[in-house]
């Protein structure tokens, strides 16, 4: 559309018909939001056929009057069930957007949920050839103006931008919250090249999405055959995982390599506590297509749901991004800066349940002009200075219990998940550090760690936490990475280190946006293990750092005197429970036992309760129960078993699932226990069991 939205309104004469700028009362200019003046139909139920023949099953959101005034449509394509667990999700979404001119279809992927066919993995190949045509299908509908779009938290952040990588033309735009465009180094598989728990939890999780049955006031009779198929498909799905250690053609299926296809408009949202944060400016830095990034202090939700706070009235975002792209309406979003982040001041630790304190920056594009790439060498004596130091050598100690103070990969509760005060950890590392700092500083971006190292073994493992020492002595995480030293740069090859010569490795550790308060230091904690999150590696390492050439490369963001306005509101703090500030022994990773003979234990049991879903007269439960458990002095001890339910009840019917996954170690081997076991009215209908050993390719 040319010429400015003013102008187009002015033409149309219609400004109470297709929405409007106004101020409101937080921001210093105009906001365009179209208005809620268009009635909401629901399909509950919709069957849309794909070229093999397998229908996949949609709930629609609809303005009554689309088919005679069409809209741009919102696809949602996940596998989590469109009838049942985002029911609620997705009636609060619809009732903001299809008002205001848009329809929202949420999708199962087929093999769940009510859809045919089956799935045996997450994003399969079959899945993803599904959505071209289940693009095109929306597309063609009466309801629809030829405009799509695709929307979606962790996994449908991932599909949308999996689908964005397949060039649709019909597909405009996109906003994915919390996902990753590369499998391999930004998922729940690998870090770093690293072998992590949360792919046992996780593929226990999704092999337990894959065994809920259809709704048989839906599918009909046919509903239990339809169950049995998707549960004797079924794999051992962390054995498959665990056979693919490195970049090869099943990852490169899950990786978008060719950023050049990706033609619509992105919309890219990450959290400081959330795994998924590199995603945001990896792709802002590569796409060439129009793309926006929003990076706030929240964990792995939506920012108006975000935790920790500040939250913000994401609505209002979503819908002018929506009319600009879907109904062509310039809204002026785009004229905005490419970039906001929240330079944080405290961590969760130090402030939850309050908001985290700090402020908004913009960047117009990415990389920024406002960051410079600073050099800190680590020195000896455990100095970090931008000073030259003469060359030497230091040990990197390799105590197995190192990384409590970082339970999980990526925290939902933040009073017992997010990271703690890291003494414990510092303790048991190797540090560099700063003088009290002069001046306060802002880091934004991704430091990088040029290693310089010797180790006597051919695998070995590197851990790294940026923190900030406080004037009290306390250190609180601001970063972290972690390297597997025995892969290439891309993870395509395990090369084998060389005993006793020098060599170099990048550690990259995740991207954050910090200030760091004068008086305060920088303190760089180095260790060879991060657990419960990284699996060890297979024998002990003596690992050498050299000093003097190891240097730390920091993003320092130059201030500014005065920062683009910030256009969305900011939302009330909800009442929530303060952190638990917690001793080594008494943490969710905690620590047992005297020294020589401690073990790190990680327990987590949630039992299933059902619940009411009175919409469909169902009742519907979960339940999660984790075992972990690591001993001092052995690098194989490290054994972990997790196990996820899932349950499902109407009158005369009931069904449940359960899969347990359990993984252990010897130097040469993973050991990976699966099986499932499902129930019919509470009598046994199914059960599988695998035992798989699978060879450590370079973990």
């Amino acid at each position: 559309m040319q010429g400015s939205r003013r102008e187009f309104i002015a033409g149309a004469g219609a400004l109470s018909a297709i929405g409007g700028w106004y101020r409101p009362a937080w921001a210093k200019t105009d906001v365009w939001l179209p208005p809620a003046n268009r009635k909401l139909k629901v399909v509950e139920h919709s069957l849309i056929e794909m070229p093999d023949g397998v229908k996949l099953a949609a709930r629609i959101f609809l303005p009554e009057d689309a088919d005679a005034r069409p809209v741009g449509a919102i696809l949602e394509y996940i596998g989590y069930g469109k009838r049942r667990n985002y029911r609620r999700v997705d009636d609060r979404t619809a009732s903001w957007l299809v008002p205001r001119g848009f329809a929202l279809v949420r999708v199962d992927v087929r093999g769940t949920g009510e859809s045919g066919g089956i799935i045996v993995n997450e994003y399969d190949l079959p899945e993803q050839a599904d959505v071209s045509p289940l693009i095109k299908w929306i597309a063609r509908q009466p309801w629809c103006n030829g405009n799509v779009g695709m929307r979606g938290i962790s996994y449908g952040a991932i599909t949308a931008y999996q689908a964005a990588g397949k060039d649709i033309p019909e597909l405009k735009a996109i906003i994915a919250a919390m996902g990753t465009e590369n499998g391999y180094t930004d998922d729940v598989h690998t870090l770093g090249g690293c072998v992590i728990n949360e792919k046992v939890v996780w593929g226990t999780i999704w092999k337990q999405v894959m065994t809920v049955p259809p709704d048989p006031e839906l599918v009909g009779e046919v509903w239990q055959s339809m169950w049995l198929e998707r549960l004797q498909a079924q794999l051992p799905l962390v054995s498959e995982w665990m056979r693919h250690q490195l970049v090869d053609q099943y990852w490169r299926n899950r990786i978008l390599s060719n950023y050049s296809k990706v033609k619509c408009a992105v919309y890219a949202i990450g959290g400081l506590e959330d795994s998924y944060i590199d995603t945001v400016p990896r792709i802002l830095e590569r796409l060439d297509c129009p793309r926006k990034g929003i990076i706030g202090p929240w964990g792995h939700d939506w920012p108006q749901e975000g935790d920790p706070g500040p939250r913000l009235d994401w609505a209002v975002e979503e819908a002018r991004w929506w009319d600009h792209w879907l109904n062509g309406h310039d809204t002026g979003l785009m004229k905005e800066p490419m970039l906001r982040s929240f330079v944080a001041e405290a961590t969760v630790a130090q402030c939850y349940p309050q908001d985290v304190p700090g402020r908004w920056v913009a960047d117009e594009a990415w990389p920024s002009a406002q960051i410079s790439k600073t050099s800190y060498r680590l020195g000896q004596g455990g100095i970090l200075s931008r000073k030259r130091s003469p060359k030497g050598k230091v040990e990197i100690p390799a105590n197995v219990l190192v990384g409590t103070a970082i339970p999980v990969l990526s925290p939902i509760d933040m009073t017992s998940q997010a990271p703690v005060e890291q003494s414990f950890d510092d303790d048991f590392s190797i540090l560099f550090e700063t003088a009290p700092l002069t001046q306060g500083i802002d880091i934004v971006g991704q430091p990088r760690l040029k290693l310089h190292f010797v180790a006597d073994k051919p695998i070995a493992k590197i851990a790294v936490r940026l923190n900030e020492v406080t004037p009290d002595g306390r250190s609180w995480l601001l970063t972290y990475g972690v390297r597997n030293l025995a892969h290439n740069s891309d993870h395509t090859a395990y090369v084998p280190i060389a005993p006793g010569t020098e060599q170099t490795h990048e550690v990259l550790l995740k991207h954050t946006s910090r200030r760091i308060r004068k008086g305060s230091r920088l303190r760089l904690s180095i260790s060879q293990n991060q657990w419960p999150i990284v699996w060890p590696a297979p024998e002990d390492v003596a690992l050498h750092l050299v000093t003097g050439v190891t240097h730390l490369e920091l993003p320092l963001r130059i201030g500014r005197t005065t920062e683009p306005d910030m256009p969305i509101k900011t939302l009330p703090n909800p009442a929530r429970s303060p952190a638990q500030e917690m001793k080594p022994t008494s943490r969710l990773a905690r620590i047992e036992g005297a020294a020589g003979k401690r073990k790190g234990v990680m327990e987590v049991a949630l039992p299933m309760e059902l619940q009411n879903l009175e919409p469909i007269k169902m009742q519907l439960g979960s339940g999660l129960s984790l075992d972990a458990t690591i001993t001092e002095g052995d690098v194989n001890s490290y054994r972990i078993a997790f196990t996820s339910e899932n349950a499902s009840s109407r009158d005369g019917w009931k069904t449940e699932a359960r899969v347990k996954t359990t993984m252990t170690s010897t130097p040469s081997e993973f050991i990976v226990e699966e099986s499932i076991e499902a129930k019919l009215n509470d009598k046994a209908l199914f059960a599988r069991q695998w035992s798989n050993r699978i060879p450590r390719n370079g973990n």
